[in-house]
């Protein structure tokens, strides 16, 4: 690695489900506004297409973030890479979004990075200053975006090549856990509303400074929304998020 530093690169071979398998409860739940269909994206099997072409796509998609140098992606996106995990999951709703089987084995990506400024730099327009405050726009910005939240940080959504990434930055005192998830919802909803689920991270902890975030292969074109949910003493509450279209 360059720079004399050392990444830590896991491989999880465990099969996991996405959706948070403690049964934890949610609280504090903003409504859910659901996305229409979309067509899936080229490269992507048809949904409802046979079992054996869904498992050689996953294959493929794996390969491929095995293959990736993932200190030079955080690079380009601003951020110094810390750790980075690919773990299997068979995702149910992230299948379900695709029109894939429901137990199909996927892969996500989880790093850990050091984000600069710029790297989380919240955008001054109009859209973006309602979609972090959660007041009405006519339809979502479009693009990667990032927005303050109502916990102390910022989140970032945002596509590079074929894949999805969510982001946290937290810049509170002492340290926080939760999780991130990434909704699919209309493009021309107002605010910045949860939907329909699109995958769910793991449970991380946060110190002053730190930055995690999930990826994905993305599958459909649309709007997204990306939250971050921090754990209280009963179930979690919603700290706050940003959604575009990608």
């Amino acid at each position: 690695m360059s720079r004399g530093r050392t990444v830590r690169k896991n491989i999880a071979a465990g099969l996991g489900v996405a959706a948070l398998a403690l049964g934890v409860t949610l609280t504090a739940v903003a409504p859910s506004q659901a996305a229409p269909t979309e067509e899936n994206l080229p490269g992507v099997p048809a949904p409802g297409s046979p079992a054996d072409e869904w498992e050689a796509w996953a294959a493929q998609e794996r390969a491929a973030a095995e293959a990736t140098d993932w200190e030079a992606d955080s690079e380009a996106r601003g951020c110094t890479l810390q750790d980075v995990t690919i773990s299997d999951e068979v995702d149910r709703d992230y299948n379900v979004a695709m029109g894939a089987p429901a137990d199909l084995a996927t892969h996500r990506v989880d790093l850990l990075e050091d984000c600069g400024d710029a790297a989380t730099a919240v955008a001054g327009d109009t859209a973006s200053r309602s979609a972090a405050s959660g007041a009405s726009t006519l339809a979502l910005p479009s693009g990667n975006r990032c927005a303050s939240t109502s916990g102390p940080g910022t989140m970032c959504l945002s596509k590079s090549g074929s894949r999805i990434y969510a982001s946290w930055q937290y810049r509170g005192s002492g340290s926080v856990t939760g999780f991130l998830r990434i909704y699919r919802v209309s493009s021309g909803a107002s605010g910045c509303p949860t939907g329909t689920t699109w995958l769910t991270g793991g449970t991380s902890t946060w110190s002053n400074g730190d930055t995690r975030t999930i990826s994905k292969t993305r599958t459909s074109a649309g709007g997204y929304s990306a939250h971050i949910w921090k754990k209280v003493t009963i179930g979690h509450t919603d700290w706050g998020g940003v959604c575009s279209v990608l």
